[in-house]
């Protein structure tokens, strides 16, 4: 076999990481920054907000959701990071394009600056916003409680959706993309995390209804899975006022589903695997630290 053909990961001992892990205090929480105002509404809604005043007149907006692959139906794989793309599609005071149209005009550019994402564990909603303009800062606010529960989730826009996430699917395809697939189930144990990459499947993707991704929304985008981050040159006793108007009729739903902690046992020995592919021009070899090339 001709080496440049040749990629071999050797994957990490799980117990060793576990024990590496007990034994570095690890489960010690780390002091919350005391110029952080927190607090939680009645419905679970979480907030923090961070004087920052560098840079100048700028702030960030962060709607962290504890909602991620990890927690679709198998007849759902996918639609979490589908669904963070819908949040951009159309919104209940901010319907179609609007919400695109309205930033792009304030300065901020989407991608660069607007922007989001979906992780096994959490999705998350990018949002900067300039503070010079008090109704810029209540603007944006808007923004994060129509992300937070107010998603059209109009079946046109579902279907016009599915080309673009085939296509960032696509995108990602390749070498990686395939060692990945192969090595995932070994470094997570077969772990329920294995089988739920955040890009979902095609088959899933292509042919859901959009009653299915309806149906995700109505079960995880809720208050108490919610948190509201802001740091920035705000005036913080006014933005909390605001938080705490804007999102206390947020509603968590009726006999809702119990958010489950999914976790990776340890194996207790030692795993390699030896995987090969003809667009791999090195010799690889990773042990979970380190990535060792020839």
């Amino acid at each position: 076999m001709h080496y440049r053909y040749l990629a071999i990961a050797a994957l990490l001992c799980l117990s060793t990481a576990g024990s590496f892990a007990q034994g570095s205090g690890q489960s010690q929480l780390i002091p919350l920054d005391t110029a952080v105002r927190t607090g939680q509404l009645p419905n679970g809604f979480t907030y923090y907000i961070r004087k920052n005043n560098e840079p100048s007149k700028r702030a960030l907006f962060y709607l962290a959701n504890k909602v991620g692959s990890i927690l679709e139906d198998e007849d759902q794989r996918g639609l979490a990071h589908f669904l963070e793309h819908m949040n951009f599609n159309g919104t209940t005071h901010f319907p179609k394009n609007e919400l695109i149209d309205y930033l792009q005009k304030a300065g901020v550019r989407f991608g660069a600056d607007l922007n989001a994402f979906t992780s096994f564990d959490e999705t998350v909603y990018q949002l900067p916003i300039p503070t010079a303009d008090p109704k810029m800062v209540s603007r944006g606010l808007d923004i994060m409680r129509d992300w937070a529960q107010e998603a059209l989730l109009e079946t046109d826009d579902i279907d016009k959706e599915r080309g673009v996430i085939i296509e960032e699917k696509r995108l990602r395809e390749g070498a990686a993309a395939r060692i990945q697939d192969k090595t995932l189930p070994v470094v997570l144990n077969n772990a329920r995390y294995a089988n739920r990459s955040p890009i979902g499947t095609d088959s899933i993707l292509l042919h859901f209804p959009a009653a299915t991704l309806r149906r995700f929304y109505h079960d995880w985008y809720r208050p108490n899975l919610q948190a509201l981050i802001v740091v920035g040159d705000v005036d913080v006793d006014q933005v909390e006022q605001q938080i705490r108007k804007q999102f206390a009729d947020l509603k968590n739903p009726a006999n809702e589903k119990p958010r489950p902690d999914y976790k990776i046992a340890l194996t207790g020995k030692n795993q390699f695997l030896t995987i090969t592919d003809p667009e791999v021009s090195a010799t690889n070899l990773e042990n979970g630290h380190q990535t060792y090339r020839r």
